[in-house]
């Protein structure tokens, strides 16, 4: 799924700006979106709650997720590969940065037309063990009208905004303010966090 050569200059990027974009092959792009639209065509995706949370907030977000699990039944090949890559990232990230990574979380994420997640933080005080954020898209043909960017925020500056277009993930400090813009049409995306 990464690019063949050593992600450093990527992790060096990150440690500068506090993001960056890592380019994704367009084939294990398409093979994620497979798997997630046969999950959701089939149901299998729950409404987002709120980190620490059960109750829904519509008003904050509204998308749709599941869960990427190894020990669930409804994982497939390819879901099983994308975690094992994942962890992969996050043992290069441990080494590279020398702090203790341990865990990984994960989760397939539909926005349907209008759909949203307003500014917020991955790490908090009540989720403090976020470390770093990740976001793979999976939607090939996406242009700007089409909405659904990932805004990025240091303070009141924008930082970033990028399209959700297939071939790219964008990995950021999880304490990095963001939030995605309201979409216009159906947006695919596999989203997680490397944690402590």
């Amino acid at each position: 799924m990464f690019p063949a050569n050593n992600l450093e200059q990527y992790f060096e990027e990150l440690a500068q700006k506090n993001w960056t974009l890592i380019p994704i092959a367009l084939d294990s792009g398409q093979k994620l979106r497979k798997s997630a639209e046969s999950k959701f065509t089939a149901k299998q995706f729950k409404p987002a709650t709120l980190s620490q949370s059960t109750q829904l907030e519509t008003s904050i977000r509204n998308d749709s997720i599941f869960w990427l699990d190894k020990n669930s039944p409804l994982m497939n090949k390819t879901d099983q590969e994308v975690l094992v890559q994942i962890e992969t990232l996050s043992l290069q990230l441990k080494e590279y940065f020398r702090i203790g990574l341990n865990e990984i979380e994960c989760h397939y994420a539909v926005y349907n037309d209008g759909h949203f997640y307003h500014k917020h933080r991955d790490a908090t005080i009540q989720n403090n063990k976020r470390v770093f954020s990740f976001v793979v898209y999976l939607n090939e043909s996406w242009n700007a009208e089409d909405g659904g960017q990932l805004a990025g925020y240091l303070g009141a500056e924008k930082i970033f905004s990028i399209e959700p277009r297939m071939g790219q993930m964008i990995l950021f400090n999880s304490e990095l303010e963001h939030e995605v813009l309201k979409t216009h049409k159906t947006r695919y995306t596999l989203t997680g966090w490397i944690r402590r």
